[in-house]
């Protein structure tokens, strides 16, 4: 009933020649793994306590968002690396956005990022890719197109404080200026290019009218 005894036992037997089809040997092996599974299930325990980040990462890949992020917070709680926080609270921040449709709690994440992170253009990046791919969502024609102008700021924005983002922005930037506002529909509404213009649904930005 020793765990470290039937180990060593078992190295004897086999360095002094003792067959792996021998019964004896193979009832003591058979022991061993039982306690061989109970401790390596501790190990995995153990670790999976004291890296909550590897265990998130792990969540999201199986698809267990909301489990995702509670680590991701253990994770960034315990951490003192500001920079590292900043990653596990973008990579919250992502889950909410992408993955559940959490926009405002999303892009609350996000800032919350960036704010730990100077120079860092992909909370903004994020933020524009939510308005972006929901401005269909928001209101009628011309709501839905003041928030692809407020996709366009934000992208914008990531562009100006991070290099590293610049192609990605401009590239998206490109894809979406077709679907800035008609300059009739500003003269309909009464509106003209420089003014500003709030952004209904849950985007609430106020943005710069510019006309395709």
């Amino acid at each position: 009933n020793d765990p470290a005894f039937l180990e060593e036992t078992i190295k004897t037997l086999k360095r002094q020649g003792c067959e792996d089809s021998n019964p004896f040997l193979a009832k003591l092996e058979s022991k061993w793994a039982v306690y061989a599974a109970e401790i390596n299930a501790k190990r995995q325990a153990d670790f999976e306590a004291n890296n909550p980040g590897v265990m998130a990462s792990k969540m999201y890949k199986e698809g267990d968002y909301s489990g995702a992020i509670a680590k991701y917070e253990e994770a960034m709680n315990a951490e003192t690396d500001i920079s590292k926080k900043a990653g596990y609270q973008f990579s919250i921040a992502s889950i909410q956005g992408r993955k559940l449709n959490q926009y405002s709690q999303a892009r609350s994440s996000a800032r919350a990022a960036a704010k730990m992170r100077s120079g860092w253009g992909d909370p903004y990046m994020l933020i524009a890719d939510l308005y972006a791919t929901s401005a269909s969502r928001c209101g009628d024609d011309w709501n839905q197109r003041l928030a692809v102008l407020a996709a366009i700021e934000m992208y914008q924005t990531a562009k100006s404080i991070d290099s590293s983002v610049a192609d990605d922005a401009s590239r998206k930037i490109g894809r979406y200026l077709a679907a800035r506002p008609a300059q009739e529909e500003g003269f309909m509404r009464g509106v003209k290019e420089g003014q500003s213009a709030t952004v209904g649904c849950w985007i609430g930005e106020t943005v710069t009218i510019k006309f395709k």
